[in-house]
């Protein structure tokens, strides 16, 4: 059988094992990034902190309020419970009044705006955990796609590489170092079918004497620009 025609088929499967195991590495990579997951969880982390901080805000906030009222209260009792009858305490008593009026009101507005934050934050860490869940659900349906292509790909693999020991029967030695040693300086692409009058590689036109040559059943003949072996089919 035409030598040419035995490396063209090798190279023929090899180039399918390349393509498959190419994408079982892609697919593996796929598999171990975690970037998004990642990202997601740490997002849900922020906006627990963030959560966290701002009901302890809120809590400080009403508390402080309800000091106040506390002492607004107890100024009250005094100020209108009868026992205190000295103008001066009285009027001490209302300036007090006044002043823990005023910063009740201040607190009351600060809580306000705390227990709004509280809000805002709490719809944040709820959107964030959301976000994680559909992450992980998404992340899970193509974890189960990928695996699936790859079990197929390992498949193709296994019957390729078997038929790639059947192409090596009766393949010399020395043709198939030449051709190995062409796929790793030819991008995988040692042998070059004769398309034409023309190598279909490199584009180049081939002399006739080459030409015959590359139809000898019993030698190779290699393309005098690229160096390719022929295959003329």
């Amino acid at each position: 059988m035409n030598p040419s025609f035995k490396l063209f088929r090798l190279q023929q499967i090899d180039s399918q094992l390349d393509q498959a195991n190419n994408r079982l590495a892609e697919i593996a990579r796929e598999l171990a990034e975690d970037s998004v997951l990642s990202e997601a969880q740490q997002s849900l982390q922020a906006a627990q902190h963030a959560n966290f901080t701002a009901e302890n805000e809120l809590r400080q906030a009403g508390e402080a309020v309800k000091a106040v009222r506390d002492k607004l209260k107890e100024n009250q009792d005094q100020l209108y419970g009868g026992k205190v009858t000295n103008p001066k305490e009285l009027q001490d008593l209302q300036s007090e009044a006044e002043v823990l009026t005023r910063q009740l009101s201040a607190l009351e507005d600060a809580e306000l705006e705390k227990l709004a934050a509280s809000e805002e934050h709490s719809a944040a860490r709820e959107a964030a955990q959301a976000n994680l869940e559909a992450v992980i659900a998404q992340r899970g349906a193509e974890s189960q796609t990928l695996g699936a292509e790859q079990a197929e790909l390992q498949t193709e693999v296994e019957r390729l590489a078997g038929d790639r020991q059947l192409a090596l029967n009766g393949v010399e030695a020395e043709p198939l170092a030449l051709y190995t040693q062409l796929r790793g300086s030819k991008a995988g692409m040692a042998v070059a079918k004769v398309t034409g009058d023309s190598c279909s590689a490199c584009g180049m036109e081939l002399s006739a004497a080459l030409l015959q040559a590359a139809r000898s059943p019993s030698e190779l003949s290699r393309c005098a620009a690229c160096k390719r072996i022929l295959y003329a089919g």
